[in-house]
């Protein structure tokens, strides 16, 4: 049963092949990357040889425009999820961390790389044990990998949406060891051995090293996806689940890890035997066409409708290079006995001796100009190829050299890349597919995940208040926050997929770089914003300048902390003077108000002795009259009396 089964995976891999040489794609792709890299001149002849072999590589400068194009505008993938109450949000910041570090960025840059050349990308995504990450229930990471299109073979070619195959087959070359220690157990280590490559591209492998063809086939049975892996005459790993609970998925089969499976069920319309496991419903691969081809999941590339022209345009260039080449030093017609041992070198300043008897035995030949027809086709030519190809000057930036402002090149831009609309809603259909994929793998190998994202979050001072800049802004700070995934919280949950794309001109950073300019000049943003937000390929020391930005307002928000703490401990003190002087103005007006009471007192005083004295005086001068009264009388009477002694 063993054999017969790595038979029919082998035939399967064989009629894969004999379509791909049907198609012609098995010699056509290889020619597109030889093509794309320079290589553009077949073997020489006899006739040929002696031809120069000039290559203006439009292909190359047309397949970099339109990648460029198709990438200039950044995209996310976000989840969303109606009528439940799943933590969403986790789910995007998540999704987020998983796909930098799986580097997928660089990932799309490689397979719109392939497609714009071959037609055809191919997205991989897989579980490797080994990697190394954050801490999880489980050891490893999710990885994705770009495959080669020959490489990926289907059970329908002419099906091009792939999670409808009966099986998809991926073929790969890999080390010898390193099959044999991931082969089950039971089998015959001794039986894999190294074979020939039979790649199309005609890659030559190291010396010394020992190479295997290896075809991983995923398929499904009840509803769920499986793999297995085999060589041209072993089976290596039998039958799995893609989920990880690999226990319980051979056991419901009735099968154990690592047991031959030859029972495995054939029925795809069996109910699953177990209900409680989670289940991988989607093949994990991804396949995005740069233009579709009628009738094929292979699609269409960019490099196949440009050879032709790219030929026409060496071989004008060639020709006009040999007629250049065959008269630029000229040709003379000389007798016999002219020259008797003289060179004609054609070194400026060269004198020859005319030996013959006419003197007229040297001279040069009247040629024919060179022609300027063949220049003129090959700029003909090269101009009606880019503009067929929507790779006009305006779009690569060549004419943008005039006085021109950044909103209008941007507006140029944008109207030149309006054909290529197309093929960027291809490439977010692709990245549709892939949010569907990597969901799948959230949920079947991420629990008790950490994992860490970045914010923006407002700085605060110490009253607790947000810290604003000079034009009235909050000033803000990333934070790093850590946090924890369980993938047991989304197992019910339905997500839908959307590519949100941001929103700007597109493929030009002149029209980003003019609107932050009016929004900086009016003070609408800040210079850290201005700075975050500029363009990362206009400017070269961009995170520095932000680092420096940030330690400058780090070093304000520490001088303003500095003064204020100074401001504080200044109005503590004149809060304990105020005091102090209080105290003294409250005993200053305590004192004025004793002393108004006894000057009220003295006065009262002076009062009733100023009419006590009166009173007196009174009494002193009715005394006094008295007195003087008296004395009169006395007088009077001592008069009497000495009147009356005489």
């Amino acid at each position: 049963m063993n054999e017969e089964r790595t038979t029919k995976i082998w035939e399967d891999y064989q009629h894969s092949r004999a379509y791909l040489d049907t198609m012609k794609l098995s010699t056509k792709l290889p020619a597109f990357v030889k093509y794309f890299e320079g290589e553009q001149w077949a073997p020489a002849t006899e006739k040929t040889k002696g031809m120069p072999r000039p290559v203006v590589n439009i292909i190359k400068m047309i397949c970099r425009n339109k990648k460029s194009a198709i990438l200039s505008t950044p995209v996310k993938i976000v989840y969303k999820a109606e009528n439940s109450t799943a933590n969403v949000d986790k789910f995007n910041k998540f999704a987020g961390y998983i796909q930098k570090e799986l580097g997928q960025e660089r990932l799309d840059k490689d397979a719109i790389d392939d497609g714009v050349k071959k037609g055809t990308y191919v997205y991989h995504y897989y579980w490797d044990s080994e990697a190394i990450g954050k801490e999880g229930t489980k050891e490893g990471a999710t990885r994705c990998e770009i495959l080669e299109p020959l490489n990926t073979l289907f059970a329908n070619p002419c099906e091009r949406d792939e999670q409808k195959q009966k099986w998809i087959i991926i073929v790969s070359r890999e080390d010898v060891d390193s099959v044999k220690a991931k082969a089950d157990k039971g089998v015959d280590i001794d039986a894999i051995r190294g074979d020939e490559s039979d790649s199309n591209y005609h890659t030559k492998e190291q010396e010394g090293g020992e190479l295997v063809t290896v075809l991983t086939r995923y398929f499904r049975k009840n509803g769920e996806v499986y793999f297995e892996k085999g060589i041209r005459n072993l089976m290596i790993n039998e039958a799995r689940p893609l989920a990880p609970d690999i226990e319980g998925a051979m056991a419901a089969l009735g099968l154990e890890e690592d047991a031959p499976n030859n029972n495995l069920p054939d029925n795809h319309e069996e109910e699953p035997l177990i209900s409680d496991r989670v289940k991988a419903p989607y093949y994990p691969i991804v396949v995005g066409n740069y233009e579709k081809r009628e009738g094929s999941i292979y699609g269409l590339g960019e490099v196949e409708g440009l050879i032709p022209n790219q030929k026409s345009i060496n071989f004008n260039l060639a020709m006009a290079l040999l007629n250049a080449q065959e008269n630029a030093w000229g040709k003379y017609i000389v007798h016999p006995k002219a020259l008797r041992g003289q060179k004609i070198t054609n070194a400026p300043g060269q004198v020859l001796t005319d030996y013959s008897e006419t003197m007229g035995g040297i001279k040069r030949m009247t040629e024919q100009g060179m022609s300027n027809a063949p220049l003129t086709l090959v700029e003909t030519l090269t101009q009606l190829t880019r503009a067929v190809t929507g790779s006009s000057e305006v779009m690569s930036g060549e004419v943008l050299g005039s006085n021109m402002s950044g909103a209008a090149i941007a507006q140029l831009q944008s109207q030149a890349q309006q054909p290529i609309e197309d093929l960027k809603d291809s490439f977010w259909l692709a990245k549709e597919k892939q949010g569907k994929i990597l969901a799948q793998f959230f949920k079947l190998y991420y629990e008790q995940k950490e994992f860490s994202y970045t914010e923006e979050v407002p700085q605060i001072d110490l009253k607790g208040n947000h810290i604003v800049d000079e034009q009235g802004n909050t000033v803000t700070k990333e934070k790093e926050t850590v946090d924890i995934f369980n993938s047991t919280e989304y197992q019910n949950v339905e997500f839908s997929v959307v590519v949100e794309a941001t929103s700007g001109t597109n493929a030009s950073a002149a029209g980003d770089i003019s609107a932050l300019d009016t929004l900086y000049s009016k003070g609408a943003i800040s210079l850290k914003t201005y700075l975050r937000v500029y363009p990362d390929d206009a400017l070269s020391n961009k995170n520095e300048l932000i680092r420096l930005v940030e330690e400058e307002e780090q070093g304000k928000i520490n001088q303003l902390t500095k003064e204020l703490e100074l401001s504080k401990q200044q109005l503590g003190e004149a809060l304990e003077l105020l005091t102090a002087q209080k105290e003294t103005v409250d005993n200053a007006m305590a004192l004025m108000n004793e002393n108004s009471m006894l000057k009220a007192a003295l006065l009262k005083l002076r009062s009733e002795a100023t009419t006590k004295i009166n009173k007196g005086n009174e009494q002193i001068a009715l005394a006094n009259q008295k007195i003087q009264e008296v004395t009169n009388d006395a007088t009077e009477f001592a008069s009497v009396i000495a009147q009356n002694l005489r």
